[in-house]
């Protein structure tokens, strides 16, 4: 990992699309964080300053606390406001319960900005409240704050001392790195619920005194937060390899093809040919008419679709269309998709691990984001932008309302999609029920006709 260049908040930092669209992502393992757990039931969040928890890893301990681990962060400092009863820690207490009332929380009021003068005062306190079954979630090494870097320093000293287990989380490496800065053999993902999304959300809502500041730049702004809402979370093995080895089998996985099959082939396994009712079901077939309609140009030379159930949408899209490929993870569904016309090129499988390796100058993802957790939404958004053409769109169409049992909702795929995407937004439509946007070229279809006439 690079030394941190030097940085302040006031600078836009690197953006999001910089970040999740790069390639370095492909091939991430996620961290198993239940294995972990499981050998190491306590868990010590050090965060140098109130915020750093809740925006490195609100979601992943929201979760934790709902499955009621014993989590205690640590705020080592008031964050600049002074010792005491002050703003910074009403804050700071207020986030903590919005994440979860099974995690404590210890304030010891060291000073903001000095944190290097104190390594060895950190250590020992460290080291008192920790032991070989706890694990502790500490700043990376090369965050690029001061205080970070001490207290990355002294939760290794510590670590060491009383053989726990470390792992690190970045959140100013976000801003003055970029990609290639990265050590991605040391990256792991989390994939945090809706819910625990949520409860992180509402925790950064507490920090006001960083989302607000007189001169409009407050600390955590709008690229920070871009970050802290992303629908996975990031952490980092240990740079030493003694500490990385204490966590290097905690690999999990994505789901295979069966298990994420697994649901709708079940609705399907009394025979009925369309039990999502996209056939008859006035919701489902205005939803086509609307991504039809959205669609900007009249003749497209090759068009995917991920996630195309029984090919209702599919099929009408061969009108539109030279080459139509479309995949789903259900057999079951291709099967009577199959029946409904030779005309599209099927294919059974899972996204972003099957997404076919060519081209198109569409891409539409219909009712499918919010079924893939965090890592793979993202995943999938980057594999779909790779195989966009030049002048190509990227249609996502979602419903609105709440989600149940499922990994996200309609307008958390969209606003993950809006930071991920480097693409101008081209057409938006939303009602209560449903929102389609369309992500690429022609901007403006009227332009593109004329001058083409």
């Amino acid at each position: 990992m690079d030394d941190p260049r030097p940085f302040t908040h006031r600078e836009a930092g690197t953006d999001e699309a910089t970040w999740l669209l790069d390639s370095g992502w492909n091939g991430v393992p996620r961290l198993d964080l239940d294995a972990i757990v499981a050998r190491c039931p306590r868990i010590v969040v050090v965060a140098p300053h109130p915020d750093d928890e809740t925006l490195s890893l609100g979601a992943t301990l929201s979760d934790l606390s709902a499955r009621n681990a014993d989590i205690t962060i640590v705020f080592v400092t008031h964050g600049g406001s002074g010792p005491g009863s002050t703003p910074r820690r009403i804050e700071g207490d207020r986030a903590t319960a919005a994440l979860g009332d099974r995690i404590s929380a210890l304030w010891w009021d060291l000073p903001d900005g000095g944190l290097d003068t104190h390594e060895d005062e950190l250590i020992r306190r460290l080291a008192e409240l920790i032991d070989e079954r706890t694990v502790v979630f500490a700043p990376v090494e090369c965050d690029g704050h001061s205080d970070h870097d001490a207290v990355a320093r002294a939760a290794e000293s510590a670590v060491r001392r009383r053989s726990a287990v470390l792992i690190n989380y970045p959140i100013w490496l976000w801003h003055w790195a970029t990609p290639k800065d990265m050590d991605w053999s040391r990256v792991r993902t989390l994939a945090p619920s809706l819910k625990g999304l949520d409860a992180k959300r509402s925790a950064i809502d507490c920090y006001l005194s960083q989302l607000y500041s007189d001169d409009g730049l407050p600390i955590v702004g709008s690229s920070v937060r871009s970050r802290a809402h992303r629908v996975f979370e990031t952490v980092l093995m240990p740079a030493a390899a003694d500490l990385a080895d204490r966590v290097r089998a905690a690999v999990g996985g994505g789901r295979a093809r069966a298990a994420v099959a697994e649901p709708f082939d079940a609705m399907m396994a009394t025979g009925e040919d369309d039990p999502w009712h996209l056939d008859d079901f006035a919701y489902e077939r205005r939803r086509l008419e609307l991504v039809l309609a959205c669609l900007g140009r009249e003749r497209y030379q090759r068009i995917l679709e991920v996630g195309c159930a029984t090919g209702q949408l599919a099929e009408q899209l061969t009108g539109r269309a030279d080459t139509v490929v479309a995949i789903d993870a259900s057999e079951r569904a291709l099967a009577v998709a199959r029946n409904r016309t030779g005309a599209v090129r099927w294919i059974c499988g899972v996204a972003p691990d099957d997404l076919p390796d060519e081209s198109f100058d569409a891409i539409i993802l219909s009712e499918i984001g919010y079924f893939l957790d965090g890592p793979d939404l993202i995943a999938t958004l980057r594999a779909v932008r790779r195989r966009l053409t030049a002048r190509g769109e990227i249609v996502l169409a979602h419903w609105r309302g709440p989600t149940a049992d499922i990994p996200l909702d309609g307008a958390t795929v969209h606003a993950q999609a809006a930071a991920l995407l480097d693409l101008p937004l081209r057409a938006r439509y939303a009602d209560v029920d449903l929102i389609v946007e369309v992500w690429g070229e022609p901007v403006s279809v009227y332009r593109e006709y004329r001058g083409a006439s």
